[in-house]
């Protein structure tokens, strides 16, 4: 079931169109990335999306549907408590207060919290403040969960273990989302859809133009391949095995190669002993 729908969305900041003609339409339970370079549009079409910024012309349907915005830094009440900030949308739902109030403390555990449910916001690191905003956008049950790089300010251990939490949260409760990022496996492993927003176009990106965009591919033969087309293999590039790790649900080798640069490259096979990678060629490359 198609839950919104953006039709040639234009929007203009004094004499400069920030966005041409976009378009977007999202099934229930659908994940999309946006890809895109600073200045493309992203964050725009993403406010308007949120309903925080008005466009110039196109349509916009959303008749009915909770969405819920997290925005790259954290906007918190400054007169609230970090327990009162979090359970402000569950207040807006006219949830009881005893009840809000518990869920809020779970929301809080997750999210490593749980000391500083009566603190302000001042009080917090940039990156505790992120985690409320974040869980925040998650208790009140959205529809559709639009995301402007919400983990880039937190440190890696704990953005790891928030983007799951939040992937998780995605998954069992069949949201929409939208996902602006510049996170490699993010944007390959959490979404069906992979769009490219350049010059305020928006457009469906390809395996190429992705690895292109985040400059992860390797010349091989003269010809370059994306990342995601490599595999371990008994020749080619050598390289050093370091591990298999899990990336959102995919398993990767970690390699070095031998200017020291680290790559993830996805398992087919069990082939650790394999000190090579190389492209996955197509039958009429052959």
């Amino acid at each position: 079931m198609e839950i919104i729908r953006a039709e040639n969305i234009t929007k203009r900041f004094e004499n400069e169109t920030i966005l041409h003609g976009v378009s977007l339409a999202l099934r229930q339970g659908e994940k999309v990335t946006i890809l895109g370079g600073s200045g493309s549009g992203k964050t725009t079409f993403l406010k308007v999306l949120a309903g925080l910024l008005s466009f110039d012309s196109g349509s916009y349907q959303k008749s009915g549907v909770k969405i819920a915005y997290i925005s790259q830094k954290p906007v918190l009440f400054s007169h609230m408590t970090v327990l009162e900030n979090l359970i402000f949308p569950l207040k807006c739902q006219k949830v009881k207060r005893k009840e809000r109030e518990a869920i809020g403390r779970v929301f809080l555990e997750k999210s490593e919290l749980a000391k500083w449910a009566d603190a302000y916001p001042f009080e917090l690191s940039g990156g505790q403040q992120q985690r409320v905003s974040v869980a925040r956008a998650l208790i009140g049950n959205p529809d559709l969960l639009l995301m402007d790089e919400p983990f880039s300010s937190l440190d890696v251990r704990l953005g790891r273990d928030m983007r799951q939490w939040v992937f998780t949260q995605i998954e069992e409760r069949k949201m929409a989302a939208v996902f602006v990022t510049h996170h490699y496996e993010e944007a390959k492993v959490f979404s069906e859809r992979v769009l490219l927003m350049e010059d305020g176009v928006l457009k469906e990106a390809t395996d190429a133009e992705i690895d292109v965009f985040f400059g992860d591919g390797l010349l091989y033969k003269d010809v370059y391949y994306p990342i995601g087309a490599w595999r371990m293999a008994d020749s080619g590039v050598p390289v050093q095995v370091e591990r298999q790790v899990m990336l959102y649900g995919q398993a990767y080798w970690s390699v070095i190669l031998e200017d020291g640069a680290q790559k993830f490259i996805i398992v087919d096979e069990n082939r650790a002993e394999t000190a090579y990678i190389a492209p996955v060629r197509s039958e009429k490359d052959a």
